[in-house]
């Protein structure tokens, strides 16, 4: 660890061309280090308690006036969480923590600020502050993003041991953050994994709808042209957050993996076979429907493995539900499924929910009624999902999902 207490190196001495270096360098650490505090999300967000209690611990621990979590934006300083200060922003040139951060030497340890050449004419200073110690909080990739800082407007001494204690409080926070910033990894990823583009066929109009409870989820839809025809799955996965994801991720990747060389029930049990050990290791299972439709005649094939959650709603906004005779995925390691055959006639919109769409209904004739309202309702299936979806939001702790498939007028056309 360093205490460092003077003034940082300015270049003095330097030839023109190494002070364009040095001043190039530090621009571009500058960006990065920005990038990295703005991917936190930190800035001018609602506080934390994850952060307060560890502003209120160094406040216990060393009886300092002042103990905060400062950011140091561009041209101000945010303080995120502080003891003895308002929380808000201030100037950057006149923030002792941005001092902190552009010597990133660990901890920065101002004794008595007065009776500091390089801080006696620092703006802290004549404002009444004697003593600061800042220890330097870093982004997940190492840049210098804020600090952990204590303040008292008499002079003070830290001890080696206090010094480590403070580095330690500010090692928690940096870990708060690199938490933060796997899981951000984790939900981009997971936000990959569904469908980027359309499938091309002007005979279906297609659309859904993925919501995670906490950052990442146990559901997902997705959707593939299989020789000519569009196969459609949605599934749930048993329990919620990263395990659930995890889960979620394998089962797609294994349903896109049999699709094109299978049958639908021949593609839920080969799937069921290969996740089968993950599932009985974690004590889960995963609901599934999957459908494929052929855009000429609307004719589609579907399974339904224990989802029960899959609908046609006629342009009347009537909504029928479809056959779910199959137990989940996991359920049973010897459960075959059977294929079930129906036409989705033009106008029609097959939709597939997840069990967090229920939610916001009483039972589920209510959530039928409801569902075929909003297919009905909306011009396209983008409507659909997205009236499905905003209607359960603010009744469900459950992940929510919807897609729909709508047949055009183009099919008559065709």
């Amino acid at each position: 660890m360093t205490l460092r207490t003077e003034t940082p190196f300015r270049g003095e001495g330097m030839s023109p061309a190494q002070r364009v270096v040095r001043s190039t360098r530090a621009a571009l650490n500058e960006h990065s280090r920005l990038d990295a505090l703005y991917a936190l999300g930190l800035l001018d967000s609602e506080p934390e308690e994850r952060i307060d209690r560890v502003v209120r611990i160094a406040h216990e621990l060393f009886g300092v006036a002042l103990v905060a979590v400062n950011l140091i934006d561009a041209d101000r300083q945010v303080t995120k969480s502080a003891v003895g200060l308002p929380l808000g922003s201030l100037p950057r040139e006149v923030s002792m923590c941005s001092r902190a951060v552009a010597s990133d030497d660990g901890l920065l340890l101002v004794p008595d600020l007065l009776a500091d050449h390089a801080y006696r004419q620092h703006p802290a200073a004549r404002s009444g502050l004697r003593f600061y110690a800042g220890a330097v909080l870093h982004a997940p990739g190492g840049e210098p993003i804020g600090t952990l800082c204590l303040g008292d407007h008499e002079p003070r001494e830290l001890s080696a041991k206090q010094a480590g204690t403070l580095r330690d409080l500010a090692d928690w926070l940096e870990t708060e953050f690199a938490n933060d910033d796997e899981v951000r990894h984790a939900r981009e990823m997971q936000r990959r994994l569904l469908p980027q583009h359309m499938p091309g066929l002007p005979e279906l109009d297609i659309a859904g709808f993925c919501l995670p409870a906490r950052n990442v989820g146990g559901d997902f839809f997705d959707w593939q042209v299989v020789h000519g025809q569009l196969r459609v799955s949605i599934a749930d996965v048993m329990g919620k957050g990263l395990s659930a994801a995890m889960l979620a991720a394998g089962m797609r990747a294994l349903l896109r993996g049999v699709s094109a060389y299978n049958g639908l029930a021949d593609s839920v049990s080969r799937c069921a076979v290969d996740i089968h050990p993950d599932l009985a290791g974690t004590s889960s299972f995963i609901t599934v429907f999957t459908a494929q439709i052929d855009p000429q005649t609307g004719i589609f094939e579907y399974v339904d493995a224990g989802h029960g959650l899959a609908f046609v709603v006629s342009p009347d906004g009537s909504c029928r539900r479809l056959i779910s005779d199959g137990l989940p995925v996991g359920a049973m390691p010897e459960e075959r499924w059977t294929c079930h055959t129906d036409v989705l006639r033009t106008g029609e919109t097959l939709i597939a929910v997840s069990d967090g769409v229920l939610d916001a209904s009483a039972d589920l004739q209510s959530a039928m009624r409801a569902i075929g309202a909003a297919a009905a309702a909306g011009r396209d299936a983008e409507d659909a999902v997205t009236a499905v979806a905003v209607s359960a939001i603010s009744h469900s702790n459950d992940d929510i999902t919807a897609v729909a498939i709508r047949r055009t007028d183009q099919a008559d056309r065709s």
